[in-house]
């Protein structure tokens, strides 16, 4: 602070505590500081302040009362033609940058007049300045003839004489500006080499947060709108704090795309989600309505849709989204292939797996089915070989004891004998010893009816067969047994 009698500005932060808004206090005679103006700005989030600035200054106890605002859009580069860069950008052209304008308008109402301010550089100390005119007649002359209200007003007549103010850089490292009334020009013919009265000093700007306004010197300016020429010198000193001396991606609010690798997978809502949000908010009650009730008229709200490009940052910004949202499409179909083809690769070795295990059960079922028929079959030929007991005997005794005897003429068989007969062990062709037996099946009674003579000696010698008699050595033959059928 210069001095404390002085006027003095000090930019403070909002107190409603909001971030891109400002207060400017107003400290005189010592006292505190007390709110004079409110600094505003556009909501850095809404779509009408991309790349742009703007400020406004209001009245800090009627909010609806506004002093003056400034609207300043830069100018951008041309986009890069070069081929590494696109390459490297991700197939798009560089983003334009912001280049810093050279001037910039403040308009001021009540009466409407616009200010220019032009930026140039100090011939002696090359430092940077900033030039502004103000007329000294702001307000029409009052007159009751109507010949003179059709006339412009003074604000925007070229004949209106102006005042000329400077803001000028202290030094080149200093960041204190300082607000001066240039001379004027004494000399008749009007050259400016010599007799020209010095700079009269108007404000300061301290440190880009205080500005003190030179009380004395602003009684000898000659001008009839004081209050506008505070308010210019306020904006305009918040201008060159912000637009010239701050970072300028952060003051013309430019969006910067973000880049993402490309193995990163991008976040992507799907259709419904965008759908919703494409959709204007409709109240709850009125979008699900009872079905008793009639539906009722949508009342939808006022959406801001975002205004068409006026500049070639957003038309890159389109661009570039545009460009961004076609690669992660091309991205994600080739994922989705990808995807597909792993999944039918594991499904097909899924299969061949069950494939090979049911090949294998298989086999193994077949094992088992011959190692069970075989088994099987030894335990059948076992239980058989165990099952198998020798026939029984022929029974001797009269199977029919009612059946009537047949009896043969006697007489015995004469058969010749053999050298060596053949005699079986069997029980069934064991006859008697000394005579033919007789049928004992048909009940052939006693064997003595045939029983050959006894004079001679019975030769134990079998005959040829051995089957149901004996030779003797007196050549008598074998009885010749008759059939009970036949």
């Amino acid at each position: 602070m210069i001095d404390e009698n002085l006027p003095t500005f000090y930019l403070r932060p909002s107190s409603d505590n909001i971030k891109h808004n400002a207060s400017v206090l107003l400290s005189q005679y010592g006292s505190e500081a007390a709110p004079a103006y409110a600094l505003r700005h556009p909501d850095p989030a809404s779509p009408g302040s991309k790349n742009r600035y703007a400020v406004a200054l209001y009245d800090s106890y009627h909010p609806d009362i506004l002093y003056g605002e400034v609207l300043l859009i830069p100018e951008w580069t041309q986009p890069s033609l070069s081929q590494e860069e696109i390459r490297r950008n991700g197939g798009v052209p560089p983003p334009p940058q912001p280049i810093l304008p050279s001037s910039f308008v403040i308009q001021l109402y009540n009466p409407d007049q616009q200010i220019v301010v032009q930026q140039g550089v100090s011939k002696w100390s090359a430092t940077p300045q900033w030039v502004f005119e103000m007329p000294q007649q702001s307000f029409r002359q009052p007159s009751v003839s109507s010949i003179d209200r059709t006339q412009s007003d003074p604000t925007a007549s070229e004949t209106t004489p102006k005042l000329r103010f400077k803001w000028k850089k202290e030094g080149k490292l200093s960041k204190d500006y300082v607000c001066s009334l240039s001379g004027k020009n004494t000399n008749p013919d009007g050259s400016k080499r010599k007799n020209r009265e010095p700079d009269i000093t108007i404000s300061m700007f301290k440190h880009l947060r205080e500005i003190t306004m030179y009380e004395p010197n602003l009684m000898r300016l000659d001008i009839e709108d004081p209050k506008g020429l505070e308010v210019v010198m306020l904006l305009s000193a918040i201008v060159i704090r912000e637009v010239y001396n701050g970072n300028m991606r952060e003051t013309f609010n430019v969006s910067e795309v973000p880049r993402r690798s490309s193995g990163e997978a991008a976040p992507r809502k799907n259709s419904y989600e965008r759908t919703r949000r494409q959709r204007p908010d409709v109240l709850p009650s009125q979008a699900a309505p009872q079905p008793s009730q009639p539906r009722p008229p949508l009342q939808v709200q006022a959406v801001n849709p975002r205004p068409p490009p006026t500049d070639p940052r957003s038309q890159w910004e389109i661009d570039a989204e545009t460009a961004r949202l076609k690669n992660e499409v091309e991205r994600e179909e080739r994922e989705r292939r990808h995807a597909e083809h792993a999944e039918r690769k594991r499904i097909k070795k899924m299969l061949e797996e069950e494939e090979r295990r049911a090949q294998l059960k298989q086999i193994e079922i077949d094992k088992e089915t011959e190692r069970l028929r075989r088994q099987f079959e030894r335990e059948k030929r076992q239980e058989r070989k165990n099952n198998r007991s020798p026939m029984p005997a022929r029974p001797t005794a009269n199977l029919r004891p009612n059946l009537p005897v047949i009896n043969y003429p006697q007489g015995p068989i004469q058969r010749p004998h053999s050298a060596n007969p053949y005699r079986p062990a069997g029980p069934y062709l064991q006859g008697p010893a000394n005579n033919a037996s007789s049928s004992v099946f048909f009940g052939g009674g006693s064997s003595t009816n045939h029983r050959p003579p006894t004079g001679g000696k019975v030769n134990s010698k079998p005959n040829f067969f051995g089957l149901l008699g004996h030779s003797d050595h007196s050549g008598q033959r074998l009885n010749k047994k008759q059939s009970a059928v036949f």
